[in-house]
């Protein structure tokens, strides 16, 4: 923040009178990059500025509409409506501050009693008006990686419009698919071709040169079954028995030289049929903005200065890796009749 005394400069929009002379204030902290952390039970938005002047805004908030653990780090993680929050009393508040010396936002915001040092030199804080939160993924462009399988958004179909791309129609688009061919050897792993394996024009690996890479194609070696099939019905088993679907990857079943059947167009056996599927749960990327309407800040030495705002971008939140569930139709109908076979039991199973 600059701060300048001037007898007559009325052509800044944001300005108080104190004991008859004009004092422009500039803030800025505006469109910030926030850190979020809580406090008090509140969740404490932050920003700082240490060049020239040494200033910190934090938004101040205690809201049941806000995301209930800080595990995630993050506001909300609804994505399709705003979430408004008025600004009133000690809970729900925007502090601005000038300090002595150079902040260090964590130490100052993050704990229950804040430094000694730098010492507050004044402090204004909001009156009246709203928080508003807008939350969107923050994933979904082009060059993205939205479900990190190497493959970028583009590349799989996604769709600005929804019309996503969905290879293997099982209800998870390909830019949120981690197999996006259901043959349960992740995308990940699938799409990489050696120096000396057989790629498409991308370099993508493709086993049996159609054209198409191995992880869109169901039947990676082209030798009439499937890949999810080409697997050893004991590590099926397992999969089940110990609720670890990594046996489900037909990687698992091989020849003694170590070359995977599921690559291998003269090897058929073992061959068991099974409708099981990998774990389809992902994190994702969000992007919180948040902006303050219709609000006053009111200095907090007695002397009555007051600022009035109609709207302040205070800034954004980048939040990564929040785990992201999603069942595949299957997986969704299973669930279903799961729960149908339980009845009772289930309702009564809490936990």
């Amino acid at each position: 923040m600059k701060k300048i005394l001037a007898a007559l400069f009325f052509s800044f929009a944001l300005y108080s009178c104190d004991d008859g002379d004009i004092t422009v204030t500039s803030f800025d902290l505006e469109n910030s990059d926030l850190t979020l952390c809580e406090i008090d039970g509140k969740k404490v938005l932050w920003a700082v500025n240490n060049e020239d002047v040494y200033e910190s805004m934090s938004l101040e908030l205690k809201d049941n509409s806000l995301n209930d653990t800080l595990t995630q780090k993050i506001l909300t993680l609804e994505v399709n409506d705003s979430i408004v929050i008025n600004l009133s009393g000690e809970d729900n508040r925007l502090v601005y501050r000038i300090y002595d010396g150079e902040i260090t936002g964590g130490e100052y915001f993050c704990k229950g009693v804040p430094p000694g040092s730098p010492r507050v030199l004044e402090e204004y804080v909001s009156a009246g008006g709203v928080a508003i939160i807008r939350t969107r993924f923050n994933d979904i462009s082009l060059d993205a990686d939205a479900d990190g399988d190497g493959v970028p958004n583009g590349k799989e179909g996604y769709d600005p419009d929804g019309d996503h791309l969905d290879t293997d129609g099982d209800g998870i688009p390909d830019y949120l698919d981690i197999d996006d061919d259901n043959d349960n050897v992740p995308t990940a792993i699938e799409r990489v071709a050696g120096p000396d394996d057989d790629a498409t024009e991308d370099g993508y690996l493709d086993t049996d040169t159609d054209g198409i890479p191995d992880y869109l194609e169901p039947d990676d070696d082209n030798d009439g079954v499937l890949t999810r099939h080409e697997i050893d019905p004991d590590d099926v088993q397992r999969a089940i028995d110990e609720n670890n679907d990594a046996f489900l990857s037909p990687i698992n079943t091989a020849e003694v030289d170590g070359f995977p059947n599921y690559l291998n167009e003269n090897v058929f056996d073992p061959n068991f049929e099974h409708d099981l599927q990998l774990d389809h749960h992902i994190t994702r990327s969000y992007r919180s903005t948040i902006e303050i309407k219709n609000f006053n800040l009111i200095r907090q030495d007695g002397s009555g200065e007051d600022i009035r705002f109609d709207s302040y971008i205070l800034g954004r939140l980048d939040v990564t890796r929040i785990p992201f569930q999603q069942f595949t139709n299957l997986q969704l109908e299973n669930e279903e009749e799961e729960g149908d076979d339980g009845n009772g039991e289930e309702e009564n199973n809490t936990d």
